[in-house]
């Protein structure tokens, strides 16, 4: 446990900081929020293209620990989606399926190499390319169905998929790891740069994007999205990779990336589909809180022994 909490500490404390940057009015929240815009169209593209690119498919138990995660990931899926029927409001629905759903990479993948050692961040970031852009067409679909500005148009809903910054850099990097495109030097070094850049803006943005006060008014639906996400999620990844053959130390990182915290990017869309943006940026910074206390609980019983 100690080991776990010493390799995420860097982690929280980053989250943190931008807690206290906005707490201390050092930005606006204009400012902020044009940072993480910044960052949701040019660092966290490049950072998922490299990450992606550059992933590896050698380990014997990449392909089970692959296949685990996306099965996960579905099962989350299935079981939010199955809650349906108990929500009236269509775009709090929408804010709960994203909250229980999407995932934090940035606050795993940092300290993936203390954790789990040498291969902890080449599967994690295995998993980003096809984790990601499932994701994002899932969230795209189930907002487009249930939002607030509902789309009823498949084409309108395949270009607001294929329009998103992140999906496009899941593809591109997925394409370029299948098909083995080599460095392209200096553009290859610039992307790299804006990648390393991209994991410390994100977790400050999600520190000063931290707002409780929705959580008063919608408790109920962050408790539900929250217990999915860090409670059913870590359980149903460790016992999906197990289920198609994967090994311990592979179930464990499955395991490590179902604890994590709902990903602020589901906040931006959101807002831009006609979600519940208010009730979503309760349920990121309730689950980017609790996470401090039950990512480590989560990893450490799933690590090998």
């Amino acid at each position: 446990m100690d080991k776990v909490i010493a390799a995420l500490a860097p982690v929280f404390l980053l989250i943190l900081l931008g807690w206290a940057v906005r707490a201390a009015r050092l930005l606006p929240m204009e400012a902020i929020g044009a940072v993480n815009r910044f960052g949701y169209f040019v660092l966290y593209p490049a950072f998922l293209f490299t990450t992606i690119s550059s992933a590896s498919l050698g380990s014997p138990d990449a392909l089970p620990f692959l296949g685990g995660v996306i099965l996960a990931f579905l099962i989350v899926c299935a079981l939010t989606l199955s809650l349906r029927g108990f929500f009236q409001n269509g775009p709090a629905y929408t804010s709960v399926f994203q909250g229980a759903t999407r995932w934090n990479g940035f606050a795993i993948l940092a300290a993936a190499g203390d954790i789990w050692g040498p291969l902890g961040r080449p599967y994690i970031a295995l998993a980003f390319g096809p984790a990601v852009l499932m994701l994002n067409i899932i969230s795209v679909a189930v907002l487009a169905r249930w939002g607030e500005t509902r789309i009823v148009s498949w084409r309108a809903i395949v270009a607001q998929v294929f329009g998103n910054p992140l999906v496009v850099a899941c593809i591109v990097g997925l394409a370029a790891l299948l098909l083995g495109v080599p460095r392209m030097g200096a553009f290859s070094d610039a992307l790299q740069l804006l990648g390393q850049a991209a994991m410390p803006v994100a977790l400050i943005c999600v520190g000063a994007g931290i707002d409780l006060g929705a959580a008063r008014s919608g408790h109920s639906k962050v408790t539900l999205a929250t217990m999915i996400k860090l409670a059913v999620a870590p359980v149903i990844f460790y016992f999906a990779v197990r289920a198609v053959g994967g090994g311990p130390l592979a179930a464990a990182i499955a395991a490590g990336i179902g604890s994590t915290p709902t990903a602020a990017a589901s906040y931006t869309l959101a807002r831009e589909m006609g979600g519940d943006a208010r009730l979503m940026a309760a349920i990121v910074s309730v689950t980017t809180l609790i996470s401090f206390v039950t990512m480590p609980i989560a990893i450490s019983l799933a690590l090998p022994r």
